[in-house]
């Protein structure tokens, strides 16, 4: 009987392999060969699933959404019902705050230096980006809803600014490692960047008597 190939699933080992190659060496460090090598395959095998490396490299930028889309949604289902915690996790999930955060931030740092020049990586990102927000504001919705949130607020922008924060944070940090390793001092970085964005108290501004918030804001 002929082998069986599992098509889908080579291809997601070629798109693992370049995402692994720049992760480690950035987008100079991606060839056909590097590729081919990293994977244990031939370069015969990616040409028949790749046309060009182009190709390659955007299916490795939906790769890594997905990677990323799976992390989200399983640290929204291991969270609890608070608000703040939920949205907490979904933070420091993108934060450069270990070896594989980091890998994942440095992959989307290089697509979005694509997006100037890349059509197809543009929608790409931005599709990533518009998930991320979406999840986001259905917490807020939630939030507002049991009265964790304050609801003044449209939380499509609440979502809009959390993300674009974190986001932020996260390229500043692979760009800049004092940037990382202070985010990476603190207990939760998440928590306090939630909290910072909704406008909400902060446990150590909830606790602090009067003379101790007035020294503080003088």
């Amino acid at each position: 009987m002929p082998k069986v190939v599992d098509h889908e699933r080579r291809r997601e080992e070629l798109a693992d392999a370049a995402l692994t190659i720049i992760a480690r060496h950035g987008m100079r460090g991606v060839t056909t060969r590097a590729v081919a090598v990293e994977a244990g395959w031939s370069t015969g095998v990616l040409s028949h699933y790749f046309g060009n490396l182009n190709d390659l490299l955007l299916a490795a930028l939906r790769r890594a959404a997905e990677v990323q889309g799976r992390i989200f949604r399983e640290r929204r289902s291991q969270a609890p019902d608070d608000v703040v915690e939920r949205l907490r996790l979904l933070v420091e999930s993108t934060l450069p705050l270990d070896e594989r955060r980091v890998a994942l931030t440095r992959i989307f740092a290089v697509y979005y230096a694509e997006v100037s020049v890349n059509p197809q990586a543009r929608e790409d990102v931005a599709d990533y980006q518009d998930n991320f927000r979406r999840m986001v504001e259905r917490i807020m919705v939630a939030g507002q809803a049991d009265g964790s949130i304050p609801p003044g607020r449209d939380p499509a922008v609440m979502a809009m600014d959390l993300v674009a924060v974190a986001d932020g944070l996260a390229l500043h940090g692979v760009i800049d490692p004092r940037i990382a390793e202070r985010l990476a001092e603190e207990e939760r970085p998440g928590e306090r960047i939630v909290r910072e964005v909704l406008g909400l108290d902060t446990p150590e501004a909830s606790s602090a008597g009067p003379e101790t918030l007035a020294k503080s804001t003088s």
